[in-house]
């Protein structure tokens, strides 16, 4: 055979030991498994929710697509929240929640932790993508993450810019600021009113977010309770500094400001009656526009902060470093979580924590459409021009959402009374600052009387079960309860 044929018949059995080769190699590596298309066939999903938040067509439609896609079955069921709210966890895979009914339904130990493997990015789009302060003093309870934002109010000041840009003035940065403006307000805004939202309902959470930045210091927990005695701390000088400036300032403010809540007090900024209010954006989509007035050009501001920090433990007023101010917010004021029951199975607990992420993160829009929504985390403030209130401008919007994720970025941060008994705390704290708004009461006297309430309702809890339970919903472990170590016998 000539070297040609040689040549080729090299050629051949090259190409057949190749072919030899990767075969073998497709043998050696198994296939890849594939994730099943219907996931969860045979799994049935109980989602229950408030009703009267919103939830319609568009959260039925995006259930019905999850149970298409995975295989599972998805019941629905709508529960009734009574005035002093929850007292019990709704029968249910996966709860809507309402914050304010969190502390109840969490000292039980009945909410799951979310799944670790899942808070790297499968559920609720990775669980450091939430501003810090959410996901470290709201959504995590006993030291565990546990639930999933819907939203987080948070109050914001609106100012009229364009009159203060008139007469040369800047937004407040402090609460003597603030106070500095409404004592100028016929100067600046004449004919124009400021207004607040004291209105019954909400007189205790405006009066908590006011006194929070002369209350908290970065790292403190002790607000409303001492978190080891479980002693109440609303009398402290912080608080009677507080109630006494707001009664002072309310004398300022618009005479309708006593049954205002937020949406009256932001419907009359941008109606063009009045020059400063405190409110938060609707975030919900179909509702019906505010007519907005003409030549109304609105900045948005974060709630004021102090210069002076109350010391508790040195019992004296710290005053910070020239230009340094302690922000501290309330967060949230109202809102919605989704968490996961404990006490469900393995297998129908992956299948609901599957659901919260498509919930929260793929349908987020179009399942909460009609909801009340708020940003939560870094990844939504792109979205979010597309639910908030469609009356604010572009400039507008872009500065409410800084003023939002800047409100909900630091950690020091304090939900709004965050302890079993809350409905009965909060109803007692807004008689008495309403004695004091009233002048039936100082603001010390009538503060030493809501202390006095505080405890008898912790008494009827029982002081260390209130005090756990305020523990817990900051994020912290209960009091380690040591032995009884009996002594040496005589």
């Amino acid at each position: 055979m000539n070297d040609r044929g040689m040549g080729l018949l090299g050629c051949l059995g090259f190409v057949a030991a190749c072919s030899v080769v990767a075969l073998l190699g497709c043998e050696d590596k198994p296939e890849k498994a594939r994730v099943p298309a219907h996931p969860f066939v045979g799994q049935t999903v109980t989602v229950s929710f408030p009703a009267g938040y919103g939830f319609g067509d568009s959260w039925k439609a995006a259930l019905d697509e999850w149970a298409e896609q995975t295989g599972a079955k998805c019941n629905l069921t709508e529960y009734t929240r009574g005035a002093a709210g929850l007292k019990e966890l709704p029968a249910a895979d996966v709860v809507v929640l309402a914050y304010s009914d969190v502390p109840a339904v969490a000292t039980g130990n009945r909410l799951a932790p979310i799944p670790e493997s899942s808070r790297a990015g499968e559920v609720s789009g990775g669980w450091n993508d939430f501003f810090p302060g959410v996901r470290d003093r709201v959504l995590t309870i006993s030291g565990r993450p546990t639930l999933v934002p819907i939203s987080c109010p948070v109050l914001a000041c609106y100012l009229r810019g364009d009159l203060l840009d008139k007469a040369r003035l800047k937004p407040p940065t402090t609460w003597d600021e603030y106070q500095k403006l409404l004592d100028t307000l016929p100067k600046w805004a004449p004919g124009l009113s400021a207004v607040e939202p004291w209105g019954e309902d909400f007189r205790a959470t405006l009066f908590l977010a006011r006194a929070l930045p002369s209350v908290k210091k970065a790292g403190s927990y002790s607000v409303y309770f001492d978190i080891d005695s479980g002693a109440p701390l609303i009398d402290s000088p912080a608080f009677v500094r507080t109630l006494t400036q707001s009664v002072a300032q309310f004398s300022k403010l618009s005479t309708d400001s006593v049954k205002l809540s937020p949406a009256d007090c932001r419907r009359l900024i941008l109606t063009g009656k009045a020059a400063m209010a405190i409110s938060f954006e609707p975030g919900r989509a179909g509702e019906k526009p505010i007519e907005r007035a003409p030549g109304v050009s609105l900045v948005l501001a974060r709630l004021p902060g102090a210069r002076q920090v109350y010391d508790r433990k040195g019992s004296s007023w710290e005053s910070l470093p020239d230009g340094e101010v302690n922000y501290a917010t309330l967060a949230p004021v109202g809102g919605l979580a989704l968490a996961v029951a404990k006490s469900i199975p393995a297998e129908r607990a992956e299948a609901a924590w599957n659901l919260v992420n498509f919930l929260s993160v793929d349908r987020y829009q179009q399942a909460l459409a009609t909801v009340a929504k708020s940003v939560c985390r870094e990844s939504q403030m792109a979205n979010a021009v597309d639910w908030i209130g469609p009356e604010l401008r572009t400039d507008e919007m872009y500065g409410y959402l800084a003023v939002s994720s800047e409100s909900l970025r630091t950690t020091n941060l304090s939900p709004e009374l965050p302890v079993i008994g809350r409905s009965e705390l909060r109803k007692s704290l807004t008689e008495g600052i309403t004695s004091a708004l009233e002048g039936k009461a100082t603001p010390d006297a009538a503060l030493k009387e809501v202390a006095d309430r505080w405890k008898a309702i912790a008494a009827g809890f029982g002081v260390e079960r209130m005090r756990d339970s305020y523990r817990a919903c900051l994020g912290l472990a209960p009091v380690l309860k040591l032995p009884d170590i009996p002594g040496p016998r005589h």
